[in-house]
């Protein structure tokens, strides 16, 4: 009998070792590279707060091993119940983006949509050992609920979801799509008579330090297989993030583009690439960063000129003009002044070499 009983325990963990691994041949042929799928994630998945309560919503990314440079993805929310009112992304991973976050309005109203997409230039492999969990933000939306009128303790239920069609890329040189799974969240509000509490504003308020330092490179239109020249510039706010940008196009010394024609040098909110109203580059260029509590950093560029344009440019041109003026009036005046002593010597000289007087000769 105790052997009988050995035998049916062994049969029985073949029979299911048999099974786990079918399963897993299954598994690994219908979903190949599913247990190194890149995932997307809202976190928490589930969480509870007041209905007034701003809260943030972090977007994840997790790559089990694989090493991802770009993301692109749409979340979906029900905007009678919730109302994005910011996307941060000063703690993001991506560092290059081809679509800023947008919250989508109709109007001014919103209809319930976010969308993004970016690289990560050099490609990120998922946090570090030790890191807490920081490190794999893609962005993080500030949410709060709508008003409402309902009793006190009631609670209402929503989500935020990741639409079909979000889509991660693989850092191999020729940006594969990655394996991709995807988990939203859902969201308890709950109705209360006490105050609400607003963590991104108290955020907001302590962020004392200007965006971080940054760099303007200019590109060439013809390089770039465009007629225009534009300039590219990018930073991050760690505090914050970023409210926006400013673009100023000025000529300190009044002899370059903006004399010549019925434009004046003013600061007017840009976004990168910014296309030069100078496209003949005789300008300074000046980028200003402002973050969420209107501290600035202000980046300057002046465009590199060749010889010819250099010396040519008005700037140069003028004061080099006028010196040649002055240097020709100089000449002239020296000129006079030469002819004038010839002819003052040429009119004394027959005084000098004339005959003692002979009273002889009278």
């Amino acid at each position: 009998m105790r052997n009988r009983g050995r035998w049916l325990r062994y049969t029985v963990f073949m029979r299911t070792m048999y099974v786990f691994g079918l399963c897993a041949l299954v598994g690994a042929l219908l979903f190949p590279g599913g247990l190194f799928a890149a995932h997307l994630f809202l976190d928490p998945d589930t969480s509870t707060y007041g209905r007034q309560d701003t809260f943030y919503v972090p977007i994840r990314i997790e790559t089990h091993g694989e090493c991802v440079n770009a993301v692109e993805l749409a979340l979906a929310y029900n905007p009678a119940v919730l109302s994005v009112q910011d996307v941060v992304t000063g703690d993001s991973i991506i560092t290059l983006w081809t679509e800023r976050p947008t919250i989508e309005k109709n109007g001014a109203v919103q209809t319930g949509r976010v969308t993004l997409s970016g690289g990560i230039p050099g490609g990120y492999c998922g946090r570090v050992e030790g890191d807490p969990g920081q490190t794999n933000v893609l962005a993080k939306l500030v949410v709060t609920g709508t008003p409402s009128t309902a009793p006190v303790g009631t609670v209402a239920t929503t989500s935020i979801i990741v639409e079909p069609g979000a889509a991660v890329y693989l850092n191999d040189g020729v940006g594969s799509e990655a394996e991709l799974t995807v988990v939203g969240t859902n969201l308890l509000l709950v109705a209360a008579t006490s105050s609400s509490e607003n963590v991104w504003l108290g955020d907001v308020r302590s962020d004392t330090l200007a965006p971080d330092y940054f760099d303007i490179t200019l590109v060439e239109g013809p390089s770039a297989g465009k007629r225009e020249h534009y300039i590219v510039f990018n930073t991050t706010d760690k505090q914050s993030g970023i409210d926006h940008y400013e673009v100023l196009e000025t000529d300190p010394n009044q002899f370059g583009f903006l004399i010549w024609t019925a434009r004046e040098a003013h600061w007017v909110v840009a976004e990168s690439p910014y296309v030069l109203r100078d496209q003949k580059l005789r300008s300074k260029i000046m980028v200003k960063a402002v973050d969420k509590n209107g501290n600035e950093r202000v980046t300057e560029y002046v465009p590199p000129m060749s010889f010819l344009e250099e010396y040519t440019r008005a700037s140069v041109l003028i004061p080099s003009i006028t010196l040649l003026v002055l240097v020709l009036v100089a000449l002239l005046l020296l000129g006079h002044l030469a002819r004038a002593r010839r002819h003052i010597e040429a009119t004394e000289e027959p005084l000098l070499h004339e005959e003692p007087y002979d009273e002889h000769q009278s």
